[in-house]
């Protein structure tokens, strides 16, 4: 036996141990060591087969022990051996959507049984024509020798509706859909290490054009990738380095011809790519969790340029700031917004919070507690999008708002007779519910006429004002005066 092989045995051995003392100490702290988990039970029967020492020892390095799929060890292998020898082949990157709230809901055991159904179904689509590794958490991925472009998207079609079906798991009823990237060789990559990149970056694609979709790589994600990256970078300095602004659009009541409120709007100067667009830096902010340092940043600026107007006499209207999901679950919402107050000395009712339907209705229970307990120091909340988000009009009462904000997709479409419904049953809901309603997205006098016949008063949008810095709005504030 010459040395790397002696090596090879050391470390799997070493390997074998391990695995045995943590699953075995995972059951004995779990007091179910009768109910052997599936980690153990394959340990045993392993061992119980007599299988020889070197071949058990090879599976549990190179096998996921839940799945029995292929772990990223026996993927470099496989590579290594089996795939490259084919003229072209296709790498799947295949995540989950939504799966950690499984988890969050419903337990782990539940979320190991549905893992094992995925690797199961996977398995199946792919047959002999391939391979199905686990990497680990939900991320599996498939690895075809033989599949040109046309194939592989015929796959991934494949591969995302044989997930969505439903999965009947300990009595739950569950759906779940996936998100699914490709590269292919040798187009993208001559090597396993530049097929998982491309693969990879093809996945966040499909995740980021809203999810149960798959993506094939280009070299523009790659592009796009890598400004991504810088951008995350240097989104971690801008705070510091103070190269956020906020910039302010009215709330104009159309029939008294008065501005009744403002939103503020971030914005980032980049120093070297200039104002990067919210849709581009937010949904980074918030991935990384930067959006909740940030935010409480805003909540102080936004509360002392308001109380700064109050003082100088330019205005007293509420000013409403966008609040992310991140700083609900961060659980120091209220203390973040208590505070800007009180430096700022602003009376609570003239800070406006917007959320989303989507924050609404994740986690409830406890976003109606936060929620309630600003309602009562004072501060207002409007429901941001309405209508395009995921509430249910049954749990709306529950939702301690003071507003309702008609999405703008509904106002650019207002001639078509189908959102003047939509937006006609949002005011009557709105009505019924004792709510207000500011309509969003207005840039023309056949919008406003068709709101106001409609019961709408506020209206907010380009025809009444651009975002404006604060300096500005003082100029924008005695105009309008003069017009009203």
């Amino acid at each position: 036996m010459d040395q790397m092989e002696i090596h090879f045995e050391f470390w799997i051995v070493v390997l074998a141990i391990v695995l045995v003392a943590v699953v075995v100490r995972s059951a004995l702290r779990q007091r179910r060591l009768w109910q052997l988990s599936g980690e153990t039970s394959l340990l045993l029967r392993l061992w119980g087969w007599g299988i020889p020492r070197r071949h058990m020892l090879e599976r549990l390095a190179y096998h996921d022990p839940l799945t029995e799929l292929p772990n990223r060890h026996g993927l470099n292998q496989y590579f290594k051996e089996d795939f490259f020898g084919a003229a072209a082949g296709a790498v799947f990157f295949v995540d989950l959507d939504r799966f950690k709230s499984i988890n969050d809901t419903l337990g782990h055991d539940i979320g190991d049984m549905l893992l094992q159904e995925v690797a199961s179904r996977l398995k199946e689509v792919v047959g002999v024509k391939g391979k199905v590794f686990r990497l680990g958490g939900d991320e599996f991925l498939i690895a075809l020798p033989k599949c040109p472009l046309a194939e592989a998207e015929a796959v991934a079609q494949h591969i995302l509706q044989e997930l969505k079906k439903y999965y009947s798991i300990q009595g739950n009823e569950l759906y779940i859909t996936a998100s699914v990237g490709i590269s292919l060789t040798p187009a993208h990559g001559l090597d396993r290490s530049a097929l998982m990149k491309a693969a990879d970056t093809a996945l966040y694609t499909a995740k980021d054009s809203g999810k149960n979709k798959f993506s094939v790589f280009d070299q523009e994600m790659n592009r796009q990738q890598l400004r991504r990256m810088s951008l995350e970078k240097d989104l971690r300095k801008a705070l510091a380095r103070s190269e956020f602004t906020v910039v302010y659009q009215p709330k104009w009541d159309s029939f008294l011809n008065v501005a009744v409120g403002l939103e503020a709007l971030l914005r980032w100067k980049h120093p070297e790519h200039g104002l990067v667009s919210p849709t581009e830096f937010i949904p980074i902010a918030e991935e990384t969790g930067l959006i909740v340092p940030i935010t409480y940043w805003m909540l102080q600026e936004v509360c002392s340029q308001n109380r700064l107007w109050h003082a100088e006499g330019v205005a007293a209207v509420p000013v409403s700031i966008n609040m992310s999901a991140r700083m609900f679950e961060s659980g120091g919402l209220y203390d973040a917004v208590e505070e800007a107050l009180a430096f700022s000395e602003l009376e609570a009712h003239f800070l406006e919070l917007e959320i989303t339907e989507s924050i609404a209705m994740n986690n409830m229970e406890e976003t109606v507690a936060q929620l309630s307990r600003l309602r009562l120091l004072g501060v207002r909340v409007s429901l941001d999008d309405f209508g395009t988000g995921f509430s249910s009009l049954g749990n709306l009462d529950e939702i301690p708002v003071n507003t309702l904000k008609i999405d703008q997709v509904f106002i650019r479409k207002s001639r078509m007779h189908s959102k003047k419904a939509i937006i006609s049953n949002i005011m009557a809901i709105a009505g019924n519910l004792n709510l207000e309603v500011v309509a969003e997205g207005v840039e023309t006098p056949e919008q406003i006429e068709l709101l106001q016949s409609l019961g709408c008063r506020v209206m907010q949008g380009y025809y009444y004002g651009r975002p404006m810095p604060a300096g500005e709005l003082g100029e924008w504030f005695i105009a309008n005066a003069a017009v009203s």
